[in-house]
């Protein structure tokens, strides 16, 4: 499914009530009364992660591969975003419903088996070796990121990149890609540690 909407910096967040925005422990701010442009209303569930011994929610798109919200560090904010802006297949749903999926969401999730696939560090992303979850990263990182379909000319194959493996031409790709809301907390540290390793 195509991606509306231009990259955004760090969103804002609201408070614990979801009246006023405030700073974020997570990044800048989330506005409640707009979803993400493009990805209002689907239809997905809510999944999480942990980054540096933090839960952050996220609402996901299962038949397209998309993340649907910012990274959320709230579990009521995370519901109500989700009470607002996404549906499921039975239709909109009141928060809660929501609240139990952000609940299940900590202890199982629908896109990886284990727990150490959906937990990171910055220390780890920067070195370049996320470990277990780096295949769930690079899922990840796909489904949050946008670009506009072309693919810059220093990334195209030629000769002059003939001998790179799978993964450096991944982590070069990636670099073309804009991450949507705040989910540059996990894109930054993997590309800052790409560059640091030499790929």
């Amino acid at each position: 499914m195509a991606v509306d909407g231009t990259p955004t910096g760090p969103p804002p967040t609201v408070d614990r009530t979801g009246n006023e925005p405030v700073d974020s422990a997570v990044d800048g701010t989330v506005d409640l009364t707009a979803g993400l442009p493009g990805r209002t209303g689907a239809i997905g569930g809510v999944e999480s992660l942990v980054l540096d011994g933090r839960r952050l929610w996220f609402g996901f798109d299962f038949s397209s591969d998309q993340v649907l919200s910012p990274l959320i560090d709230d579990a009521g904010v995370m519901t109500r975003f989700a009470a607002r802006h996404l549906r499921q297949r039975t239709g909109v749903h009141d928060e809660s419903y929501w609240a139990e999926l952000v609940r299940a969401s900590v202890d199982a999730s629908d896109l990886v088996w284990k727990d150490e696939q959906r937990t990171f560090t910055t220390r780890a992303l920067e070195s370049g070796d996320p470990g277990p979850a780096h295949g769930h990263l690079v899922y990840l990182l796909d489904a949050a990121t946008t670009w506009d379909g072309h693919i810059p000319v220093h990334l195209r194959p030629d000769a002059a990149h003939t001998d790179e493996g799978t993964a450096t031409r991944l982590r070069r790709l990636m670099s073309a890609r804009f991450p949507v809301a705040n989910w540059s907390l996990l894109l930054a540290p993997y590309l800052r540690g790409a560059e640091r390793i030499g790929h």
